[in-house]
């Protein structure tokens, strides 16, 4: 092991002299400095060279720059050093605030050579041991980036795979939004009205080994823009059903590739529900979406299941709470986007807006809920489009998904 370095900063001749032939003696490198000023110096020097100090034995009484005042310069200038502070005797506010800058230990005068021999092992082993917590800990940090880094590789290679197949924005656009409704462990039935060719609604349905999973995203905007973020969404989507990760990490990866992607340019909000047909359980996990609506069989009131979560694309440190909850066969769940409930009509009488809003949506499932999924889902955009005469100012899309049931019938359409 290579000698410690020792600098010794004390402006009593003698006292600097007498320090520097005991540490010698006992083995160790030594540099000496007459006061705080020169050894701030010594220490800068020291620290760009191979043997930069590794302790600083410092008086607390010095002209120029004191042994406090010293220390201080060391922090403000991230310099890390271990430090032994000799003090004057019984000066115990003095020690309170050594210790609170970080001092290593302190020893009160007077001290023989053997008081001063006997702290410095405990010294070094002390910044030893400080010294190998810090490599573990940016050893782990960086473990940690190197297999968020792969996973978010291997996304992206899957966005790379899916765009070299797009020939077009609003080609694309029009296949991501479309699934099959007939392909899946649940019932589905859904409906999509675009505001234009170029959208941000995204729905996308995968069958799991115990169920399903539902990704339901609202991106801002309408232009290619728009239409390349939804492309990433089911790109990861495609990933996360292979890799299996819950709706929580999905968001988090989801969210740091847009925000590498451009930050603040398109928003997305989304809902992701996880359908384990095995043990009966769902659960659903919110990034600022409009809440899922459950009906259940036979309860005659639809009820929103709500869940916290922050918007994507946004912010770096976003959280997501994901909410459980049983399944019953019959159970039916709507999952939509903002611009349903934000269709409006101009009331005649006052000639102001009329929003459907959340409670006119629960309306018409009441209305509507004893026909079957299909024809539930289809006549409620119906009724939307028809009332509000198209009056609507983002894309519309409504899932309606139901757990699969035997021998309860509907009310058959005409």
């Amino acid at each position: 092991m290579p000698e410690k370095h020792i600098l010794i900063a004390e402006d009593e001749q003698e006292v600097r002299l007498s320090l520097s032939i005991i540490l010698k003696q006992a083995g160790y490198r030594v540099t000496t400095a007459e006061d705080g000023l020169e050894a701030l110096r010594q220490i800068v020097e020291l620290s760009k060279s191979d043997h930069p100090a590794d302790l600083l034995v410092t008086d607390i009484i010095m002209p120029g720059m004191s042994g406090i005042e010293l220390l201080d310069e060391l922090d403000k200038q991230g310099i890390a050093l271990s430090v032994l502070v000799i003090t004057g005797y019984g000066d115990k506010e003095m020690v309170v605030k050594l210790l609170r800058r970080g001092c290593s230990d302190f020893i009160d005068k007077p001290f023989s050579p053997q008081d001063l021999l006997d702290r410095l092992p405990l010294i070094f082993e002390k910044a030893e041991k400080t010294r190998k917590a810090r490599e573990k800990e940016v050893t782990r940090f960086f473990h940690e980036k190197a297999e968020l880094n792969r996973q978010i590789k291997s996304y992206q290679q899957n966005i790379d795979a899916l765009r070299e197949q797009i020939e077009s924005a609003v080609g694309a656009y029009q296949n991501l939004v479309h699934i099959q409704e007939t392909s899946y462990k649940v019932s589905i039935a859904y409906r999509h009205r675009p505001l234009s060719e170029l959208g941000g609604d995204f729905v996308d349905v995968r069958n799991t080994d115990s169920g399903c999973d539902i990704l339901l995203a609202d991106v801002a905007g309408h232009d290619m823009g728009a239409s390349y973020h939804t492309v990433m969404i089911k790109a990861f989507f495609d990933e996360n059903c292979r890799t299996g990760n819950d709706g929580q990490y999905f968001f988090k990866l989801l969210n740091r590739q847009l925000l590498e992607n451009g930050k603040n340019e398109h928003m997305v909000t989304a809902i992701f529900l996880r359908l384990n047909l095995d043990t009966m359980h769902g659960e659903i996990v919110s990034a600022g979406h409009p809440p899922l609506i459950r009906i259940l069989n036979k309860v005659p009131t639809p009820a929103p299941l709500m869940t916290l979560g922050d918007v994507l694309g946004i912010h770096e440190d976003v959280t997501f709470a994901s909410r459980s909850f049983p399944l019953t066969p019959g159970d039916r769940f709507l999952l939509h986007t903002d611009g349903l409930t934000n269709a409006y009509r101009i009331d005649e009488a006052t000639r102001k807006k009329r929003k459907l809003g959340t409670d006119g949506l629960e309306g018409l499932i009441c209305k509507y809920r004893e026909h079957l999924l299909e024809n539930m889902v289809g006549r409620i955009v119906k009724a939307i489009t028809g009332l509000y005469g198209y009056k609507f100012n983002d894309d519309m899309l409504l899932l309606g998904v139901e757990i699969p049931r035997k021998g309860e019938k509907y009310v058959q359409d005409e």
